[in-house]
């Protein structure tokens, strides 16, 4: 496998969909509430492909904590807007799953419906959620914008990943537990039927990642390669 190549590819196609999310977005202060859902949609995905991205660098190119790797990523173009704010650090790691049962009871807890034929009932008037409504977008853009930084330097990512792993590693003689970077099963954001082009770049550099920490697999007494 052309580890060089197939990095490159999947980094190139986020950058220019995290280049159509900024344009989408706008300023980002205010969204109407169908934008910042479609914007959602292809977030949570294309960051958990990052994720995946960012590991394959680590152990493919073998970067351990305080290593300084030479390989740049090829600069993006600076998108216009608020350079001044400072941009968040990106997060390497998956949230966990909550394995937690969800309650079946939906808002208000069940309380014993009892009426008076003297009582005055008061009903509260229905609201209506239009897709239109404008909802803030603070938080998708500053998760938006700390994607669009890393992008811009993939193996910096890296060596901070060697540096968290290091770190949840010494601290694993105490705790007893370690968090990897991709949690089991599923990644974040994939969906069965995903029709999106993100949906397919999780899908490859989720692939990817499988590949680099793992052996290939042997057939006939021979590695198998793509």
């Amino acid at each position: 496998m052309d580890w060089t190549l197939g990095i490159d590819r999947q980094r190139d196609a986020l950058v220019r969909m995290v280049a159509a999310l900024l344009v989408l977005a706008g300023d980002g202060s205010v969204l109407p509430r169908h934008v910042r859902t479609g914007i959602w949609r292809v977030l949570r995905p294309a960051e958990a492909a990052f994720r995946r991205l960012v590991v394959v660098v680590k152990v493919v190119f073998k970067i351990e904590a305080g290593a300084r790797v030479s390989r740049a990523a090829p600069p993006i173009p600076r998108v216009s807007g608020d350079a001044v704010a400072r941009v968040p650090a990106f997060a390497l790691f998956d949230a966990r799953k909550s394995f937690k049962p969800r309650s079946s009871v939906k808002g208000r807890k069940p309380v014993p419906r009892i009426r008076f034929f003297d009582e005055v009932q008061v009903f509260e008037p229905v609201v209506v959620i239009s897709p239109d409504d404008t909802v803030s977008a603070a938080h998708l853009m500053r998760r938006l914008r700390a994607l669009n930084a890393a992008l811009g330097d993939v193996p910096k990512q890296a060596r901070r990943l060697a540096r968290w792993e290091a770190k949840r590693l010494s601290a694993r003689a105490e705790t007893g537990r370690y968090i990897a970077p991709m949690r089991p099963g599923k990644p974040p954001g994939h969906r069965d039927r995903g029709r999106h082009p993100v949906d397919f770049v999780l899908k490859d550099c989720h692939e990817m990642a499988l590949y680099a920490l793992h052996d290939p697999p042997v057939t006939g007494g021979k590695s198998v390669s793509t």
